[in-house]
């Protein structure tokens, strides 16, 4: 059933609910058609349906308070019952952000009143969120181990089960909503990803946008609630997610973008509008580097055709248009005293991503390795911002959630391991991203961490290797890590305190462009091997067809000192 607008007043109209009738619909809050033993509505989705009355607990938030000390026989309903009222106070603000919290808190609870296949995937990702740790990891189900599910991680996979059946069921039947089929498949995205699943909510994510773009025409004409709700919330969601997609291979969110060639901003009433305007340069700089370097590598020259400058150019004033409405926008905020510590940590989190999609733009024509020691500035810069930064996303515990669709650190960071040869500056990024939430977009944590430091790990010790060769001395920075970062490397940071730890050598010292790692890709042999790459090249390692790779490039060069030529190589990623 679809959520019906009062249009003349653009608010959702709740349906009367009977005084006699299940627990379950009571609970709920949709009407029972009281029909005993089971009411029709129970039956009809799978759930238990009770007329017995019991005694109600003292208050919801008492349950909240000791999540883990029901017992077994607990009423289904009311484990229900509770995992609502836990993603109402805890997870809905933490898993899309203070930006996002309408969304979140509003219309995704509107939603599940009338569509059980919603509700049932709330209170799935509220048990997920809640007990984090119980999720499988990919490793442990590559090596077959054998997992124990714990009362909430089963009840978890129940209610998803019971969600995906409802939804596939009105698809069969015709009569799915277009925006309940959205939500559902926003939630469902928040589920995979949460239990370690990128591949399947990457899946879900690219059936959400061919869905966008079939819908897209159809919903634009009809009601005003509709196409806003569409444009101004869900479609930002995709295109959000899109950036994490990029980061990490290929994504369909450029089919969502409308033309931008020129949009310059002006001002910014919000660190909303902010933050959208930052996300599409997020998609575009990260496109436009991508085809610079394409373009380099199969022409084998050092110059772009002026239809590149042209493009660069034009970006390049977008992102120093956006920089001066942020900065006109924060200086309001501070004028007025309306900024909070939030609004603050959100501040430094979009000026992360200035920084990074500045250094982007400077060096996307060149395919040197070298020139990104000239930008270290701004490498710090990410650092000390994104260590502001999760003042936006603390609860009130001091802790971070485990999971986020919000746009956070971990991409500047990991920007920053990949492209900052610094030793200081590049183990603060990592210690950043090491902290940050378990879950981001589509990727578990780990994953960012592992290619940052293998990538790290591989540089450092082959550069020792040469450097010893040639005698170089100063050579205490590159100790080799020799496995995890040692805890004490991924303490929290406070970055002022770096400028007190003494000259720097120069990087180019330390890390010589022979070793400098270039373009990666990630993958799995089960999905397909990246262009140019065959089975042969990672038989040595023995592993199975979901063993995910890494595949890594850099300039090998030639027997004259004016030749040089890239080659490949490829690591197994563990995590």
């Amino acid at each position: 059933m679809s959520v019906r607008l009062d249009h003349s007043n653009g608010r959702s109209r709740v349906l009367p609910r009977s005084r006699l009738g299940c627990k379950t619909c009571k609970i709920r809050r949709v009407k029972c058609g009281e029909e005993k033993p089971s009411c029709v509505r129970c039956t009809s989705t799978g759930r238990k349906c009770d007329f017995e009355d019991t005694p109600p607990p003292s208050s919801t938030v008492s349950a909240i308070a000791n999540p883990l000390s029901l017992s077994p026989n607990t009423n289904t309903v009311w484990r229900e019952r509770r995992a609502f009222a836990y993603y109402f106070e805890f997870a809905a603000s933490s898993i899309g952000g203070g930006l996002d919290v309408d969304f979140w808190r509003t219309v995704v609870p509107q939603v599940c009143r009338y569509e059980p296949a919603v509700w049932d995937a709330i209170i799935t990702i509220s048990a997920l969120f809640e007990c984090p740790k119980e999720c499988l990891d990919p490793a442990s189900k590559r090596r077959g181990s054998t997992v124990y599910l714990t009362r909430n991680h089963r009840d978890a996979l129940g209610w998803y089960s019971r969600s995906v059946s409802a939804v596939r069921q009105r698809i069969e039947q015709g009569s799915v909503d277009v925006f309940v089929g959205l939500i559902s498949c926003v939630l469902f995205i928040c589920i995979e990803a949460i239990q370690g699943n990128p591949y399947g909510a990457m899946q879900l994510y690219c059936q959400g946008v061919q869905l966008i773009i079939a819908l897209r025409p159809q919903i634009a004409s009809g009601a005003a609630s509709n196409a806003s709700l569409l444009e101004d919330t869900i479609i930002p969601i995709f295109v959000r997610l899109g950036a994490f997609g990029l980061a990490s291979g290929e994504s369909p969110v450029t089919a969502l973008l409308r033309d931008t060639e020129h949009a310059f901003t002006q001002q910014f009433d919000s660190l909303k509008s902010a933050r959208e305007a930052i996300v599409l340069l997020t998609i575009e700089i990260p496109l436009f580097e991508g085809a610079c370097t394409k373009h380099l590598l199969r022409a084998n020259t050092s110059h772009v055709p002026d239809e590149f400058n042209t493009k660069l150019f034009s970006l390049m004033a977008r992102l120093r248009n956006w920089h001066t409405a942020f900065d006109k926008l924060m200086r309001v905020l501070r004028a007025n005293d309306m900024l909070s510590l939030q609004q603050i940590g959100t501040g430094a989190l979009l000026l992360s991503y200035h920084d990074m999609l500045y250094v982007m733009l400077q060096t996307c024509t060149s395919l040197s390795l070298m020139q990104f020691d000239a930008y270290l500035p701004n490498f710090q810069n990410i650092v000390e911002q994104c260590a502001n930064a999760p003042k936006a996303s603390v609860r009130p515990d001091g802790t971070q959630p485990p999971f986020t669709f919000e746009v956070n650190v971990v991409l500047p960071l990991w920007f920053t391991s990949l492209r900052c040869r610094e030793p200081r500056t590049r183990r603060a990024a990592l210690a950043l991203l090491h902290q940050a939430p378990s879950v981001q977009g589509f990727y578990e944590r780990s994953i960012w961490v592992s290619v940052g430091r293998t990538i790290m790990e591989i540089e450092e010790s082959r550069a020792m290797a040469m450097n010893v060769a040639h005698h170089t001395s100063n050579l205490g920075a590159l100790e080799p890590t020799g496995g995890p970062i040692p805890g004490s490397e991924l303490a929290p940071i406070s970055y002022s305190a770096q400028t007190d730890m003494g000259p720097r050598i120069p990087t180019a010292l330390y890390i010589p462009e022979e070793v400098r790692i270039g373009p990666i890709a990630a993958f799995r042999p089960m999905d397909g091997f990246p262009p140019g790459t065959t089975e042969a090249d990672i038989v040595k390692w023995n592993r199975g067809p979901d063993q995910l790779f890494l595949r890594f490039s850099r300039t090998e060069r030639g027997l004259t000192s004016d030749s040089s030529r890239m080659v490949y190589e490829y690591v197994p990623l563990d995590f």
